[in-house]
């Protein structure tokens, strides 16, 4: 999506759900206007799927569209890498901080390789979390992956609990927020530690299955709580740039979707 574009207006109200317009290509149409304002979306995956993009390009997105300030906070990557990768697809991420419109929170691992000691506690992170997202006035957060702090710390329970403190406070912020979570299958239980998605109010998984000797990428919204979206999956690319999915109904594939089902809000569904 190029700065110069001049979209729609970023809020779209569907059904009486106000949705915030992510400009990634096909994903607002298969999602009947984009994500729900202030509400956590899980987006699920194999390693290599696309999620930390499709998280960063929301981002991206957000800001040189609609001048929306984002909060991007990496468990995994290094700042550094990931300002790197984004140059493949033409965004200056550096340019964007120096700007104040992008904040990288680094809750990377330590590279050292420092064991881990102590109570598992994410109060630090959540308070500079939030700090970020007050100073920059930021209306859109990324946070990437969840699966990284799972594998670092032993007591599932209390990861658990941690997890659902940091997404009811991004909810009290009324940010709009995407978290990236790995899954071992591409068909199968929607996420690996079986609490990200009901800690989530959408859920969107992404696929690259390996079909002969080809691969081929879907994309599904599995739920968007109290409100519709389209069903089943379909297929998208990687270009240079980012994400684009083809949501025509004559290209909406007929292979078996998910048999995981996640309840939508909507009771008279």
């Amino acid at each position: 999506m190029s700065e110069k574009d001049q979209p729609e207006p970023n809020k779209t109200p569907i059904g009486g759900v106000e949705k915030i317009r992510t400009m990634i290509e096909g994903f607002d149409d298969i999602s009947h206007g984009g994500l729900p304002i202030g509400r956590t979306t899980l987006v699920s995956g194999t390693s290599g799927t696309g999620k930390t993009l499709l998280s960063l390009q929301f981002l991206y997105n957000g800001i040189t569209c609609f001048d929306e300030a984002g909060v991007f906070v990496t468990f995994e990557e290094s700042p550094s890498d990931i300002i790197k990768n984004a140059n493949i697809f033409g965004w200056n991420l550096h340019r964007l901080i120096e700007e104040g419109k992008l904040f990288i929170l680094d809750a990377s691992p330590d590279p050292e390789g420092q064991d881990i000691v102590g109570n598992f506690d994410l109060s630090a992170l959540i308070e500079r979390l939030q700090y970020a997202i007050r100073k920059y006035k930021a209306k859109r957060v990324s946070i990437d992956s969840i699966t990284a702090v799972f594998q670092q710390y032993e007591a599932m329970g209390v990861v658990r609990r941690e997890i659902f403190r940091l997404v009811a406070r991004l909810k009290q912020l009324s940010v709009t927020t995407i978290i990236t979570t790995e899954r071992s299958e591409e068909y199968g239980p929607v996420a690996s530690f079986g609490v990200e998605e009901f800690v989530s109010d959408n859920v969107v998984i992404v696929r690259n299955v390996l079909e002969g000797e080809r691969r081929r990428r879907t994309i599904e919204i599995l739920k968007l709580r109290g409100t519709t979206h389209m069903k089943g999956e379909y297929p998208f690319t990687i270009t240079n740039a980012g994400v684009n999915i083809f949501p025509l109904g004559a290209m909406r594939l007929t292979q078996r979707s998910s048999n995981v089902r996640v309840s939508s809000g909507v009771k008279t569904l």
